[in-house]
């Protein structure tokens, strides 16, 4: 067998081989080159208002309903306005009691999803029955029904729905209210409800379910006998993050964030450090997101909100509502700190490159310094790629455990045996398509192949 040998091209500065960006098309970095042992180390510069186009993440737009009849495509004009995320509702008001939808409502949804899909627009999901206050929940048939036919058109779209909010019942689906088959007077009134969310992980099987409320959760999933006793067995544990154990799949959203002590509600005023505890350790393992609901003059502020939302791990935040929060953000000056840093935001730091005979050996480091990890499982791949080919070498490492204010190394041996002779640009591709996440460095990302270039003149002989 002729071994393969590759090395990195430098131009020696001074007595420091410092690489020229110009020269090689891409982030300035700062290097040194041991001689003797083809190891080269490279530093790369931050660029943090990268992170504000990446999926699954940051401020959202709302309201896209889903079932609208349209003859345009809503979701360009939510592109072109910079939002990658929108909460899209199907709204089944008018369905209360009819046990099979009609087609036409199904070929609205399909409609608007294939619009969505088009623009690369990623949805935050939630069916309702009710607008308002008013009003009455469907039965559990007619809800498990509709869902059921739903279920087909929901899964070839899945790729653009972010996130799926538990909705179906209650008030604005945001379970409170409750009539019918759902009121705790109801003797199966749990199973009901359970049946709602195991219904929503058989369409979502890989993807999260948000809850209103901390205290529903552990009701349906924990050890509580009534709505706020507290107990906390329903809660995610390491040892079940990230599996198919219902209570690792079933996170948070909070419509009212930051509106009074208690959330509105969100938390009992009885018991609110328990439960916003309860909260923050669910959310290391699994999305939260939602929005204000009242300008409050104690929480609202820049300070708490920007320590709240770091300490609750946000992944995103409605910026249609409340408005007048949004408001104060920018007037009290943290409007862009939130918004570049809501979520996560991935930040390569450091490349660490080695030769073994025919290895090429990577070591990435990539720092967290967003508020939460992504929740969506990634595919991660090193690619070698000139204008001839491309390689591409998959790793292993989950997404999900970049959490904030961690840095991770992501290693790889490359095993060069079958690549070509050749000079080389080493990318990091990281999700694929409208999902692809950016690296918040400057002059990395490549948007035609949705890729980060680490470094080029690669040569493999």
């Amino acid at each position: 067998m002729i071994l393969k040998y590759f090395k990195i091209l430098l131009i020696t500065l001074s007595t420091l081989f410092t690489l020229n960006a110009s020269t090689f098309n891409m982030a300035p970095i700062i290097s040194y080159l041991v001689s003797d042992t083809q190891t080269y180390d490279i530093t790369y510069i931050e660029n943090s208002s990268i992170n504000t186009l990446n999926p699954d993440r940051g401020f959202y737009d709302a309201d896209y309903e889903l079932n609208s009849d349209r003859d345009y495509n809503a979701f360009d004009s939510a592109h072109k306005k910079g939002y990658t995320l929108v909460y899209a509702p199907i709204n089944l008001e008018d369905y209360n009691t009819t046990a099979v939808l009609p087609n036409e409502v199904i070929d609205r949804i399909s409609k608007n999803l294939n619009d969505a899909n088009t623009v690369g627009v990623k949805l935050i999901l939630r069916v309702k029955y009710r607008s308002g206050i008013n009003g009455y929940d469907p039965s559990i048939d007619i809800i498990l029904g509709h869902l059921e036919q739903l279920k087909t058109v929901l899964q070839e779209y899945k790729n653009i729905i972010s996130v799926i909010q538990a909705g179906n019942i209650g008030a604005w689906g945001e379970w409170h209210g409750f009539t019918g088959d759902f009121i705790n007077t109801n003797a199966d009134y749990k199973d009901n409800r359970r049946a709602i969310i195991s219904k929503l992980i058989d369409i979502f099987p890989d993807k999260y379910i948000q809850i209103r409320t901390p205290m529903h959760k552990e009701l349906l999933y924990g050890s509580s006998i009534n709505y706020a006793d507290e107990s906390d067995a329903g809660k995610i544990t390491s040892d079940i993050a990230f599996t198919d154990d219902i209570k690792a799949k079933v996170g948070h959203h909070n419509d009212c964030f930051l509106a009074s002590e208690t959330d509105m509600g969100t938390y009992p005023s009885d018991n609110i450090d328990f439960w916003k505890t309860y909260v923050i350790n669910d959310t290391k393992y699994s999305p939260v997101g939602g929005e204000t609901c009242n300008d409050d003059e104690v929480f609202t502020t820049c300070s708490n909100a920007v320590s709240e939302l770091k300490k609750f791990q946000y992944s995103y935040i409605n910026h249609a509502y409340h408005p007048s929060v949004i408001q104060r953000w920018e007037d009290e000056g943290c409007y862009e700190e939130i918004k570049e840093n809501i979520g996560y935001r991935l930040v390569a730091k450091g490349l660490n490159i080695k030769q073994d005979a025919n290895t090429l050996t990577l070591s990435l480091f990539i720092e967290n310094k967003g508020y939460a990890s992504p929740y969506i499982k990634s595919d991660i791949n090193f690619i070698l790629k000139n204008s001839d080919y491309s390689y591409s070498f998959k790793n292993d490492i989950d997404l999900r455990t970049f959490y904030s204010q961690e840095t991770k190394n992501i290693s790889n041996d490359l095993n060069l045996d079958d690549v070509q002779s050749g000079t080389y640009c080493l990318y990091i591709e990281i999700g694929k398509s409208y999902s692809a996440i950016r690296l918040s460095n400057s002059d990395m990302w490549e948007e035609g192949s949705r890729t980060n270039k680490l470094v080029c003149d690669i040569i493999v002989e």
